[in-house]
C-alpha cells in the first residue's frame, strides 16, 4: 500500500478539500555501489578545491553564476533562502481549460490525489472534470518549490501532473526538421493500411525495460557463478522513398501477424 508523500488542501474558490498526494510512478533504475577497481573497497564522492584537492566543508561552499569566462556573481545562502516561496498546504485551482488546450509536451510528472476521507465533494469534482473534458490549472508549493499542475480525472479519482514552464517547451519551429508538406494520396493510403495492420489494445505490461531486465539477468548469473552472452542485434538502415518504406513496413507487419 502506497503512503502519502504530502498532504494539503485543494482550493476551489472558497471551498477547500483535504487531499493526500501519492506518486503515480516509481523509480525502477538499477542502483550500483562504486568500488575501487584494485581491492573492491567502496569509494565515495567529495567536494574538493580544484587548486589543491582539499575537501571543502558544506558550510564553506557558495553558489556562483557565471557572467563571462572570468566574472561570477556569488550568491549567499541567506540570499537564496529569501527567494524561496512561502510554505503553504493549499493547492489552488486557478482556472479550468479544455483538455485539448494542454498538449503532451507540457506534462512532466504525475501524482494521484486521494481524499483524506470519504468526501462526496471530491468524487463529484472528479466526475464533473471527466464528464466536461476539462483540466484544472493549479499552483502549489511543496518542499520549498512552487509548482504549476494540471488537475485531471481518471477512473473516478483526481490526478495532478506537474507542468513544464513556457521557457522549457520548444515550438516545432525551433526544431531542425524538413518543412511540412502535403502527402500524396498513395502515401496516405499506405500509411492508413500500416496503422490498421498493427492495431490492437494497449497493454502496458508488454512494454518492459529490456536493458534493465538484461542487467538483472547478468547480476543473477554472476551471483551464481555463470555468464551471459548476448549477440548485438543488427539493424538495417532505411532506404528509398516514403511510399517504398511504408510498403516494406506493411509487408513486415503482415509477416509478424502470420507468424
Amino acid at each position: 500500500m502506497a503512503r502519502a508523500m504530502w498532504k494539503g488542501r485543494l482550493v476551489i474558490g472558497k471551498q477547500k478539500l483535504a487531499m493526500s498526494i501519492y506518486s503515480a510512478v516509481q523509480d525502477q533504475k538499477v542502483h550500483f555501489r562504486l568500488l575501487h577497481r584494485k581491492d573492491s573497497v567502496p569509494v565515495e564522492q567529495r567536494i574538493i578545491r580544484k587548486s589543491d584537492g582539499k575537501e571543502v566543508p558544506k558550510d564553506e561552499r557558495r553558489k556562483a553564476f557565471p557572467l563571462t569566462g572570468t566574472q561570477l556573481v556569488i550568491l549567499q545562502p541567506e540570499e537564496l533562502q529569501k527567494l524561496e516561496p512561502e510554505e503553504s498546504r493549499e493547492i489552488e485551482i486557478r482556472r479550468f481549460v479544455p483538455a485539448s488546450a494542454v498538449s503532451d509536451q507540457w506534462f512532466d510528472r504525475p501524482y494521484y490525489l486521494g481524499p483524506d476521507k470519504d468526501d462526496a465533494d471530491y468524487f463529484a469534482l472528479a466526475e464533473v472534470i471527466e464528464r466536461e473534458k476539462v483540466i484544472g490549472i493549479t499552483r502549489w508549493v511543496m518542499r520549498k518549490k512552487r509548482y504549476v499542475g494540471a488537475l485531471t480525472s481518471i477512473a473516478g479519482y483526481l490526478m495532478m501532473t506537474t507542468l513544464r514552464r513556457s521557457d522549457q517547451v520548444l515550438s516545432i519551429s525551433n526544431i531542425d526538421v524538413p518543412e511540412s508538406r502535403k502527402p500524396a494520396e498513395r502515401e496516405m493510403e499506405l500509411a492508413k493500411q500500416l496503422v490498421e495492420s498493427i492495431g490492437g489494445k494497449f497493454d502496458p505490461h508488454l512494454w518492459k525495460n529490456e536493458y534493465q531486465t538484461r542487467v538483472h539477468e547478468l547480476i543473477d548469473a554472476k551471483a551464481h557463478g555463470k555468464s551471459v552472452k548476448r549477440a548485438p542485434a543488427k539493424r538495417k538502415a532505411a532506404s528509398g522513398g516514403l511510399a517504398e518504406q511504408l510498403q516494406r513496413s506493411l509487408a513486415a507487419s503482415k509477416e509478424r501477424k502470420v507468424a
